[in-house]
């Protein structure tokens, strides 16, 4: 299988060695919290191997394993611009998803650019994501600079995903309706927010602890 190329930016990759978890709480009351895994190859022709955490502490232990992680496999780094959703086979997501931009008056805006980071970050990484069953079953999946993205399923059942990058769909919608700026310096924008999916998971965007 090849792997898909993984956009990182140069002051994003440094924060990979030193992010970690200050403590996990739910996103949601009620909620429970999982820790997601992923299949990944640390180098070309390596078996997959299991690693634990958000993609972030995932990269971090797949260079920790192979140092030469992203030349092997020709990743690129340059900076994160902005992405808009792609189509899958069941057509343009923002026909099956429902956003809301304040579903929690507790929750508190991310720096945008740290979201948009973790969606690139999501869009490179193989391997479908697994999450469940639900309901009420969370794991995040992407946490730096205090910009976390969350996944939830809330069937009764085992939620398979295609790939990471239909998280990372619901996250850019999140994006590109729950955006504002900041009243005082407009040269700062922030995000929060929550997007449904029809299938019975959704996507959170808040700031958080990591």
């Amino acid at each position: 299988m090849v792997l898909a190329k993984i956009q990182v930016s140069f002051t994003f990759l440094a924060l990979l060695f030193t992010n970690g978890v200050i403590g996990i709480d739910a996103p949601i009351p009620g909620y429970d919290v999982v820790t997601i895994p992923w299949s990944l190859s640390p180098s070309p022709g390596a078996p997959a191997e299991i690693f634990e955490g958000t993609v972030e502490e995932v990269l971090s232990s797949v260079l920790e394993k192979n140092p030469n992680f992203y030349q092997d496999f020709g990743i690129s780094d340059h900076e994160v611009t902005n992405t808009t959703p792609k189509r899958d086979e069941s057509g343009l997501i923002e026909k099956r998803d429902t956003v809301n931009c304040n579903p929690n008056p507790n929750w508190h805006s991310a720096y945008l650019n740290g979201i948009q980071q973790g969606i690139s970050y999501l869009r490179g990484v193989p391997g479908q994501p697994q999450r469940g069953p639900g309901p009420g079953s969370c794991g995040r999946v992407s946490c730096s600079y205090q910009c976390a993205i969350w996944w939830c399923n809330d069937n009764t059942f085992t939620k398979v995903l295609p790939s990471f990058n239909s998280i990372a769909d619901g996250a850019q919608l999140i994006v590109n309706q729950c955006t504002t700026k900041d009243p005082i310096d407009n040269l700062y924008e922030f995000v929060r927010g929550q997007d449904f999916h029809s299938d019975g998971w959704n996507v959170i965007v808040r700031l958080d602890s990591c």
